[in-house]
């Protein structure tokens, strides 16, 4: 029994993926019905009805199932809208400009049609959904639901296959540890019980400390520490056929939105019909600044903005710049033929800025090489229709989930996928264990590197709850109800699957440092051993006083059988972004006295909108093979406006070359990539 008994790490698997809210609207395909008992009003029951058409919709095919697994609605945030004027059934409980009704999921079943239970009650026994009326399940802590016709909702564990859009490559992650689960004990002395505790009770659940270094090899990390990420509609990968038409959205895009909706018959974009897994491209020549704690300057001709080639004031990615296009791409998640006569197409996380029916819609498509417009690394090591991106500060910062699966032996989950045949309790079961830390976000990173080592990355997380796959706690048909994503098992299995997961063939290779440039105070930094850029997010998680739990089903072991405990309620209900800073420390050889003097007269440095310098640029590029057509992949960092706070000139007692580490304060970073993926 000694072999494949114990848990290892080579069979062990972290995942990433991003959170999106997700609206269902009355009849958009399925209805509900809310029910409470007002005698005793400790929370209310939704239970969804009708039938979904078609396997790209958010509801499984034929039965009014939601596709997101079961559970993974506990502890989530939903509030009540209005898609119609007039007085809805749901009126009284809706989100408006006054009153922010905000309802906490506490239980999500399913018994053939899913269920879920929300805190506070409503105050009506009974409410049918009807036209107008619509839930939105808020995007923070919840992973992209998958409408890509594989899932299956069944009330035994091991006829279920119940998945997410949780499939992003990690990164060439050499260290990396998941935020700690830790729950608070109350110990309690009683006067004359003796010295001995006399009570203890469980409390508060936190889950915080996670952390990740790895040499970076793509942009996709610096998004999720930044908050905000644009694309250069001219390149950005190309149509996949030059047959058909840009669409335009039927109604506007507000930001935070998790769709988009188009007119009947629109789904066909550029020829082609629109497919989950693919792309969407909004382009959009509105200017958004990439600065807040200014008014940002745009040039006396207002055509300073980002990308170049749209900006007819900004010659090249090294001019400054302080404002950007809002062009942005995102991967279809599901689709909905609504019965308004649209289609309602969702992504893998939301939009970032507000578009309009003005803008246009192009379609996407990885393939394995670069025709259908796909982006493409070729034989030297040159990208083909490349995507430029540009990542700049936002008010907040994205949320995003982790998944982490362990087994004992290298199968695939026992569930209706059938990735494996050994049952649970068997000899050779693979006692596999899945986690998904949801909810997490940044809250300090640095970025490092010293003479001819690899452009390293660190970042430290934290999650606002931990949804674990207990279909192996069930009494009966016990199985993995959640089909664990295995990068290179059931993910990545193919060339166009590896691109999408952002670790496209010949993109893997880290940015080195010999391969970059730093320049800063309007000279080439030539002699620069280290380097490291600190930021911090402010992020910081509350727990809130909240409604009483439903009771707690346990098996026959006392042990939870729902897949987050006590209705969400001992976590953390709220994870926000504060203060952002920044902090730069360069070793240099000292060259001349120039820098010295900007640290005693206390200069303020800073870019000129249109022009080259002023500001510190750190470029990086991968080495190539060849000068013909493509671009080379790049990373270029940018940090504005800053001061030298810290400049110490030594004495070496070897009387050799002055090393100094200057110390440098920027307030602003921007990042610009040019690599293989439409969205990180």
């Amino acid at each position: 029994m000694s072999f494949g008994a114990h848990y290892k790490g080579d069979v062990s698997e972290v995942i990433m993926g991003h959170e999106t809210s997700l609206m269902i609207e009355h009849s958009e395909p399925c209805t509900w019905i809310a029910t409470t008992d007002i005698s005793n009003p400790t929370h209310t029951e939704i239970v969804f009805a009708g039938t979904a058409s078609g396997s790209a919709s958010i509801f499984e095919s034929a039965k009014a199932a939601l596709k997101t697994p079961v559970g993974m609605l506990i502890g989530q945030k939903m509030s009540f809208h209005s898609t119609a004027s007039g007085q809805n059934n749901f009126s009284p409980f809706y989100y408006t400009d006054l009153k922010s009704r905000l309802y906490t999921i506490i239980d999500h079943t399913f018994d053939s049609v899913t269920k879920i239970k929300i805190v506070p009650a409503l105050t009506q026994a009974s409410v049918s959904s009807g036209t107008g009326d619509s839930i939105l399940i808020h995007s923070t802590g919840f992973p992209t639901v998958a409408g890509n016709g594989e899932t299956v909702i069944d009330a035994a564990a091991k006829l279920s296959k119940e998945a997410s859009f949780i499939d992003g490559f990690v990164g060439l992650a050499s260290f990396m540890t998941l935020p700690d689960t830790k729950v608070d004990l109350h110990s309690y002395h009683v006067v004359g019980l003796g010295r001995q505790v006399a009570v203890q009770q469980t409390g508060k659940v936190h889950h915080m400390g996670g952390s990740i270094e790895m040499p970076l090899h793509g942009p996709k990390w610096l998004y999720y520490s930044l908050g905000r990420e644009v694309v250069d509609q001219t390149i950005c990968g190309a149509v996949p056929s030059g047959t058909g038409s840009a669409r335009a959205p039927a109604v506007n895009i507000h930001p935070g939105q998790g769709y988009v909706d188009v007119a009947n018959g629109h789904n066909v974009i550029n020829g082609v019909t629109a497919q989950v897994g693919d792309y969407l491209l909004i382009k959009d020549d509105t200017r958004v600044p990439t600065t807040t704690y200014k008014t940002p300057d745009i040039g006396a001709g207002n055509n300073i903005y980002w990308p170049p080639a749209r900006g007819a004031g900004l010659s090249s990615d090294a001019h400054h710049f302080e404002w950007a296009e809002s062009s942005e791409c995102r991967r279809i998640s599901a689709i909905e033929d609504l019965a308004s006569g649209r289609h309602r197409i969702y992504v893998d996380d939301g939009w970032q800025f507000e578009h309009t029916t003005s803008d246009s819609i192009e379609l996407r498509k990885y393939a394995i090489d670069s025709s259908t417009g796909s982006p493409h690394v070729d034989a030297s090591r040159k990208i083909i229709n490349p995507v430029r991106r540009l990542l700049f500060s936002g008010e907040t910062v994205p949320s995003f989930s982790i998944e982490h699966s362990v087994r004992t032996r290298d199968l695939g989950s026992f569930n209706d996928a059938g990735e494996t045949t050994v049952a649970p309790g068997s000899a050779g079961d693979t006692k596999q264990l899945t986690r998904i830390f949801r909810g997490c976000k940044i809250v300090e990173y640095e970025l490092t590197s010293t003479v001819d080592a690899e452009l390293k990355y660190r970042a430290v997380f934290d999650a606002l709850s931990c949804f674990t796959d207990t279909g192996r706690l069930e009494s009966a048909n016990k199985g993995d109800r959640y089909t664990a994503n295995r990068m290179f098992q059931n993910v990545a299995t193919g060339l166009a699957e590896k691109k999408a997961s952002g670790i496209a063939k010949g993109s893997e290779k880290p940015f080195m440092f010999y391969n970059g440039t730093i320049t800063a105070f309007d000279q080439n930094l030539g002699f620069v051993s280290a380097f490291e850029l600190k930021g911090k997010t402010g992020v910081e998680v509350f727990h809130t006083i909240q409604s009483n739990p439903i009771p707690e089903t346990v098996n026959s072991d006392n042990l939870s059988t729902k897949q987050v405990p006590y209705g969400g309620t001992r976590n953390a209900s709220i994870i926000r972004e504060g203060k952002e800073n920044f902090d730069m420390e360069v070793t240099i050889a000292l060259q001349d006295a120039a820098l010295y003097h900007q640290l005693r007269t206390h200069v303020q440095s800073g870019g000129a909108a249109g022009s080259t310098g002023g500001t510190i640029m750190l470029h990086f590029t991968k080495p190539v093979t060849s000068t013909g057509s493509g671009s080379i992949p790049s990373l270029r960092i940018v940090a504005d406006d800053y001061f030298i706070t810290e400049l110490a000139i030594p004495v070496p007692d070897d009387k050799g070359l002055l090393f100094t580490t200057m110390k440098i304060k920027p307030q602003n970073v921007k990042v610009i990539s040019e690599d293989t993926i439409y969205h990180c």
